[in-house]
């Protein structure tokens, strides 16, 4: 872990690499990094970040110390008054730590916590669309395809599954089905790449958006 000096954290615009495994994943879990929060890019004592998260000085006292153990927060001052002075804490303004240092499994769920904010904003919108545009007269339906898998899709009622039936004039504007493809390395590279110009087309101007569009591409 790099930048694990006092004078590191002093600075407002450190920048801290961490190599250490607990530590970026410590990163990862909202119920642990909510004690590292009010400390990053900021100065503050424990009593101060307890009232900020709404936990007592004691269950913050208690994860000080083991952040300060990973590296990731350190002692930057003291206020001195009568009795023991008030120690004050910081943490650098942003972490980055290299996916290689996480187990697969916690890489997974990174891209499941980067993707999660908007993935629900999506649904919640596509849900109360569904309510008001006709979309709940469709059908769920769990099949056993040709190849012996089971299936679970949605369809209009008397219609199989097709993206097609999406763009029915009585549809609503949205695409929600996953797409596998067969493609050589050099066909994905210009898929990929005509995706981020649609991309770059759409971006949002400074008026409000009306529509989000998420777009997808992985080898299997």
């Amino acid at each position: 872990m790099t930048g694990s000096d006092s004078s590191s954290f002093a600075a407002e615009d450190a920048v801290m690499t961490v190599t250490d495994s607990a530590a970026a994943r410590l990163l990862l879990r909202p119920d642990e990094r909510r004690y590292l929060e009010p400390f990053i890019g900021r100065e503050r004592s424990t009593a101060e970040a307890a009232r900020e998260i709404g936990v007592t000085t004691e269950q913050m006292s208690y994860r000080v110390k083991a952040l300060s153990g990973r590296g990731l927060l350190g002692a930057t001052g003291r206020i001195a008054r009568k009795g023991r002075p008030i120690t004050l804490y910081r943490a650098p303004r942003e972490f980055r730590a290299p996916l290689r240092v996480l187990p697969e499994a916690d890489v997974l769920h990174l891209f499941d916590l980067i993707d999660a904010g908007t993935r629900n904003v999506f649904l919640t919108a596509l849900s109360r669309l569904a309510t008001g545009s006709g979309m709940l007269d469709w059908v769920v339906r769990c099949y056993r395809g040709p190849s012996g898998a089971i299936h679970l899709d949605m369809t209009p009622a008397d219609a199989e599954w097709s993206p097609a039936a999406l763009l029915d004039e009585k549809a609503p504007a949205v695409v929600f089905n996953w797409v596998p493809v067969a493609l050589d390395a050099a066909q994905a590279k210009e898929l990929q790449a005509e995706l981020l110009r649609i991309v770059s087309r759409l971006r949002p101007s400074t008026t409000a958006p009306t529509h989000l569009v998420g777009m997808f591409l992985t080898p299997l």
